[in-house]
Order: C-alpha cells, then structure tokens, then sequence
C-alpha cells in the first residue's frame, strides 16, 4: 500500500504546484456515531493526518495563501480547517495535530461559545434519542412520525433538517426550541469550545477564523442583517489578544447562491477581510478569487481511496 501512496504522491508532485487542497472537518469524534456516520473518529483521523504528513506538505492556512500569491506554494501542499467551533477540536482533534506539528484553522461561530448547542445537533440528539418513539413535527409541516430503528430515525433527520435548512435563522431556532420543549429532551453538555477553550485550543498552536455569529443561511438574509452576523462575529473574536488580524472568513454551508451571494462578499470586501473559504470543492490557484477559496473533504474511510480523492481534486482549479 505504501507504494500506492508514493505514486499518489509523485504524480501530485508533477501537477500540484501552486494549487492549495483545503481541507474541511467539522467533529472528530471519540467514537463511532451511528447519526453522524461521516465524522471521522479519533483513529480515523490520526490515520488521515499521519498520510498528509508523510506524503503532503502541511501548511497553514496564512502562510499557504501567502506563497500561493508569489507563485511559490510548494507541490502537494494542504491545510486543515474545522468550522463552528466544536470543544472535539481541542479535545480529540488538536492534540493529534500538534503530535505531527500539522498546523490548523478552526472558524468559529461566536453565538455557541455561552454553552448553546447547533440547531442541527439539537435536533439530531433529539431524534436520535431511544426514549422517544413518537415525535411531532406538526409545527414545522411534517406531522407525527412513529420509529422504531435506526433507520427510521435516521430518516426522520435527514427530512427534518432538510425541512429547517433555510428558514431565516431566527425562526428556526424559535422552531427548534418549540419543538424540544414539546418533546421534554435537553442536551445534557455544550458540544461547542467556549472563551476558555479556545484559549486552550490557541496553545495547541491552532489559528481561529470567522464565521458569523449565529451560523445563519447569509444568503436568505437582508444586506444590513448579513452585515449584522458578520460584525458580530468579527468584534467578538477580535477582543481576543491571540486571535490574528485580518481574520479570514468561512461562510456558513458555503456554496454560492445557496448559502452567500454577492452582497456577502461585498460586505466583506468592506469590512476588509481578504480571504474566504468556501464548501465548493476544488484547489485554489493564484488567480482564484481570494473571497472563494474552495475546500475539500474526502469522504472515503479506505486510506488510499482517501489520497486518491484528494489527488483527483487537484485537478479541479478554480478561477
């Protein structure tokens, strides 16, 4: 297998200069979750990020932005990202970056760091909870739903996050709360880093970026609301003394049309930050737009599938 992987490497070599792979995570779990079945566990991830170490070059997200603008990035060169803020990523996450000295940037949602959990865990938790077998969703148009797998369950999420993605955030998390107030379920612990953690997550050598405050669909939002978030957002981290300026900038979901539009990066424009990144996936090349950087993530468990994904993304340069 060690072979395949120096091959992947070497042809990566001849085509990978100067175009950045980033890559996103959200959650690095300790251990399998049946409802979140794409999140790498602890193993998982130490496996990926031992291959990216032997057979890339790891880099910051700064300093790779700043090489790739001279036209010196080196080949293969790769950097990790996290958005929202998870306390995973100090806990699971960084000390298996710092261990093989791969640096990282995590985006961090601002309005979760008083101990408020993502409307998207609030629900999964919920349904995902065995001792409920009963839920209605009468309030958001999708009725009483009766399950009793897993399979069910997990249906039952796919359709109700899909039901709340793009109500206007406001009334989503109105809606969330209803409904777990009606069921009688609280998640019992925060799953996002507060002020002190990301302190701690700062000494483990790992930058922080911007990426709104309450993590809302930018795209469904009035210009003065975007601005809002993203203000927000900024002044909260920027009182940080570790915290680096400019920030940069994830948009929440982040595929153009869909979750940011012109307005979003008109209003970062304004408010001077120089880089943003993206959910389209793709590598970023000198002449990429620095306000939509593409990110990365393969999917595959299989390592070498793993590699082969990111080296077939390196061929899909955006402009």
């Amino acid at each position: 297998m060690g072979g395949l992987h120096r091959l992947f490497q070497g042809v990566g070599s001849l085509f990978s200069s100067n175009r950045l792979s980033i890559l996103i995570y959200h959650q690095v779990l300790e251990r399998e979750d049946p409802f979140r079945s794409d999140l790498p566990t602890a193993f998982l991830f130490k496996q990926q990020m031992a291959l990216i170490k032997q057979y890339f070059t790891p880099l910051g997200l700064d300093e790779a932005l700043e090489l790739l603008a001279k036209k010196k990035l080196p080949a293969n060169s790769i950097v990790v990202t996290f958005d929202d803020g998870y306390v995973n990523n100090l806990q699971i996450a960084a000390p298996i970056l710092k261990s093989l000295n791969i640096p990282a940037t995590v985006f961090v949602a601002t309005a979760f760091t008083d101990g408020e959990n993502m409307w998207n865990d609030n629900i999964i938790d919920l349904i995902a909870f065995d001792g409920i077998c009963e839920f209605d969703f009468s309030s958001i148009g999708l009725g009483v739903h009766q399950v009793s797998n897993q399979q069910q369950r997990l249906s039952l999420i796919n359709s109700t996050l899909e039901a709340l993605k793009y109500v206007p955030y406001q009334e989503r998390a109105s809606r969330v709360k209803e409904i777990m107030m009606a069921h009688q379920f609280e998640n019992a612990s925060s799953k996002m880093m507060n002020w002190a953690q990301l302190e701690q997550l700062n000494e483990y050598g790992v930058s922080i970026g911007a990426h709104t405050d309450e993590h809302p669909i930018l795209a469904v939002l009035e210009s003065e609301q975007q601005q809002q978030q993203i203000e927000r957002n900024i002044e909260k981290l920027s009182q940080l003394p570790y915290v680096r300026s400019p920030l940069l900038f994830a948009y929440p979901n982040g595929r153009f049309g869909e979750d940011y539009n012109d307005q979003t990066m008109s209003l970062l424009s304004k408010l001077a930050i120089p880089f943003a990144v993206t959910t389209h996936a793709g590598v970023s090349s000198p002449t990429t737009d620095p306000l939509q950087l593409p990110r990365y993530t393969p999917w595959h468990k299989s390592l070498w599938k793993f590699h082969m994904q990111l080296l077939l993304n390196t061929f899909n340069v955006h402009r």
